[in-house]
């Protein structure tokens, strides 16, 4: 099995879990209450990844806007993008968890209620 089709069901799998358990349902609103500027279908795919994921962002935005580095053997959490003839296709970003801070880096805004 490719791993796009691997990431596709664990989408499905996740959806279903999620729409069918207040305290499924309940565990992915927390998780997505911290990355409330990916959509519906990323927040699910971090939550389905990595449930404790707080920040998380591409390795560019990492290492170039926030100047931090992925650290070595992370994993990174699959998320599906179509290409431009709609074929899909993943693109992996990592939690804050998964950085190390170099000289002058920024600190994620955390919100917080």
């Amino acid at each position: 099995m490719s791993r796009i089709n691997e990431v596709t069901q664990l989408f499905a799998e996740t959806k279903e879990d999620v729409q069918n358990s207040v305290t499924n349902w309940q565990d992915y609103l927390t998780t997505a209450s911290r990355l409330y500027k990916y959509s519906f279908d990323d927040q699910l795919m971090i939550y389905a990844h990595r449930p404790d994921a707080t920040a998380c962002a591409n390795m560019e935005v990492w290492n170039k806007n926030m100047n931090r580095w992925v650290k070595r053997g992370s994993k990174g959490i699959a998320l599906i993008r179509k290409n431009e003839g709609g074929k899909p296709r993943l693109e992996y970003v990592f939690d804050v968890a998964d950085t190390n801070e170099v000289r002058g880096a920024k600190r994620p805004y955390l919100w917080e209620m």
